[in-house]
């Protein structure tokens, strides 16, 4: 159960942070971030002892993001572009038909994947906290606090950007964060240019091959009843429009990051659901 940290080259160049922990032998969960957000989020369940002794856990860090490198254009946030970023670093740590954990803005990935890959390279998907099903479908889905942020922290002219951001940061749980952990939060927005951002989000993303071809992909939606980032009765139901096994654990009390604010709940819950969806297969 050694971690490996690892830097990584994306076909076209774009440097990537990953690590590697857990049960090599195991299935694997590849956990991606949210928007603004660095790997640092799933730190919760890297230290989660049954997961790491059930899985085999990776993480990285999305272009445009952390440690990763950031392109300021358009053409650096190309879907295949996310695509082979994902799965460079699958092949990097050896592994095959993962499941992908997505946070917020990580779940949109799954469509990058599926268009670029095919259903069959997953074995399912877990959305935790108000994911991004897809780009396309992210404004019917966006709760009105964040229909009022995204143009202040996606602008590239702002002057309230350290404003907006803490903002942004505060939104993304239900109860307050510590200092540290709020200047944790704050590090990774801060630390991000406002054109990676922008593109990171705005970006073109054709969710037709999903929508058409994702139907037997198992799903499991991990749900905060106080976030503050999506309205999720829309985003379940188009989730559950899109495939036909999805499983909804709805977290009471918990807002848009369920894996941070009640990690042993969420990682006992995942655990539950991939062994079980494994055993199914």
């Amino acid at each position: 159960m050694t971690t490996q940290e690892r830097i990584l080259t994306s076909p076209d160049g774009t440097r990537l942070w990953a690590e590697s922990n857990g049960n090599t032998s195991k299935p694997a969960i590849v956990f991606v971030h949210g928007l603004s957000c660095t790997a640092l989020g799933w730190d919760r369940q890297f230290a989660d002892a049954a997961l790491q002794r059930e899985f085999h856990l990776v993480r990285y860090e999305m272009r445009g993001h952390g440690r990763s490198a950031k392109p300021l254009t358009e053409a650096g946030y190309e879907s295949r572009k996310i695509a082979d970023d994902f799965r460079t670093v699958c092949e990097a740590f050896g592994v095959v038909k993962p499941f992908l954990c997505g946070w917020s803005l990580g779940g949109a990935v799954v469509v990058d994947v599926v268009t670029a890959f095919g259903v069959d390279y997953l074995s399912g998907v877990i959305y935790s906290g108000g994911s991004i099903l897809a780009i396309h479908y992210h404004p019917p889905c966006r709760h009105p606090l964040m229909t009022e942020l995204f143009p202040l922290i996606t602008s590239l002219t702002s002057d309230d950007l350290s404003d907006s951001g803490e903002r942004f940061v505060d939104s993304c749980v239900a109860a307050p964060l510590t200092y540290p952990e709020k200047l944790l939060f704050m590090g990774g927005f801060l630390m991000q240019p406002r054109a990676a951002r922008y593109w990171s989000l705005k970006r073109t993303q054709d969710h037709t091959v999903w929508e058409r071809e994702a139907r037997a992909l198992p799903v499991f939606i991990v749900q905060g009843t106080e976030d503050l980032h999506c309205l999720y009765d829309t985003m379940i139901s188009i989730a559950r429009r899109v495939y036909e096994n999805v499983e909804v654990k709805m977290m009471p009390g918990i807002g848009h990051s369920p894996h941070y604010e009640s990690p042993e709940e969420t990682n006992r819950a995942m655990e539950e659901w991939v062994k079980k969806t494994v055993a199914r297969a």
